[in-house]
């Protein structure tokens, strides 16, 4: 029963995850505004079904586990995606000076298939591990490890895009 009283107080659980979940949704969607609406619709069926919270993850788990489930649906459900082109407004000032990194990275996942955005914003944005990842996208540890990857490899090529053209032309 010590679970349950981790989302007992679902207002205060809202309010203490809102902004992990949103940004798990935008991560996914890349676009604000249908992000803002997945993440309603999550905290909607969240609310609905929290009797169903066992304990057996994290609340922020078994909340995001909902999140990414809507935003595939989301996605599934509009088919065709706008890139965001800008997200500074929605995400955090950035005092280190890694803005142009940071938004070069965004850019780069629009290149990767929805389920391993959720499964690199899981990994490298909640920090989960390959067990809880395989949970919420409801797969096999092995499996994550493939789409973690597959994308990372992806992302590398979209990020260096001229490191990869001179490699294969020294080949």
């Amino acid at each position: 029963m010590v679970f349950r009283l981790e989302i007992a107080d679902f207002g205060a659980f809202y309010e203490r995850t809102y902004d992990t979940a949103y940004r798990t949704a935008l991560g996914i969607i890349r676009e604000p505004a249908l992000a803002a609406d997945v993440t309603q619709e999550a905290y909607v069926a969240a609310y609905r079904h929290r009797h169903r919270y066992r304990g057996e993850a994290p609340s922020t788990a078994w909340l995001h586990r909902i999140v990414v489930n809507q935003a595939l649906a989301a996605l599934r459900r509009r088919r065709a995606t706008q890139p965001v082109r800008d997200l500074s407004p929605r995400m955090a000032p950035d005092l280190a000076g890694g803005s142009v990194a940071h938004l070069a990275l965004l850019h780069a996942l629009d290149v990767l298939p929805a389920r391993q955005r959720a499964a690199v914003i899981l990994r490298y944005y909640h920090d989960y591990d390959y067990a809880t990842i395989a949970r919420v996208l409801d797969t096999s540890s092995t499996n994550v490890g493939a789409m973690l990857s597959r994308a990372l490899d992806r992302l590398k090529e979209a990020l260096e895009p001229e490191s990869g053209a001179a490699a294969a032309t020294e080949r």
